[in-house]
């Protein structure tokens, strides 16, 4: 992953431990989304508990990485505000200015 984002110049780690927060994100969603799976397999499929249980724990792995990342996303969306319109402008201002 590279240190700056190429478009804006922001930093994708603003800080030390700045994703830390992302892991509670994180738990949120797939929390939600085993719920709601597990749910749905037991009451609108009639699965039993080992099979639903076994699903659940089968996506939650296929799906690690993509709620991972969207949880990143979220929690940097939280305290940076992207601008497409200005996003060449702020790069451009990055690099006369030499900001590193």
């Amino acid at each position: 992953m590279p240190e700056r984002c190429p478009v804006c110049s922001q930093k994708y780690e603003p800080e030390p431990g700045f994703y830390y927060g992302a892991m509670f994100i994180s738990y949120i969603l797939t929390g939600w989304i085993f719920i709601l799976m597990g749910l749905g397999l037991v009451f609108g499929l009639g699965w039993g508990v080992t099979p639903t249980l076994l699903t659940v724990a089968i996506v939650g792995i296929f799906i690690h990485n993509l709620a991972y990342r969207i949880s990143r996303s979220i929690w940097i969306h939280m305290f940076v505000r992207y601008d497409p319109s200005e996003g060449k402008v702020k790069s451009d201002v990055a690099e006369e200015m030499d900001i590193t």
